[in-house]
């Protein structure tokens, strides 16, 4: 356990989890959890994966509609 994520963290969304060095990790303001459960942080990678690519297609839209 450690009391705070460092900077250089990626955090899931609003989601209470945040992938650190190639680990997941459960986290709240007071502690963090590392996540051990290999079938549940392979279905984080799928969604993390499926968050980014949809965070490029919205900007891909907001890109598109912006006057040029």
């Amino acid at each position: 356990m450690s009391s705070s994520p460092p900077a250089l963290s990626r955090l899931l969304g609003d989601a209470p989890v945040v992938r650190r060095s190639g680990e997941w990790w459960l986290t709240t303001p007071a502690l963090s959890v590392r996540l051990d459960d290999p079938a549940f942080t392979v279905g984080l990678d799928r969604f993390a994966a499926d968050f980014a690519d949809a965070q490029q297609a919205v900007a891909a839209l907001h890109s598109r509609r912006s006057p040029a």
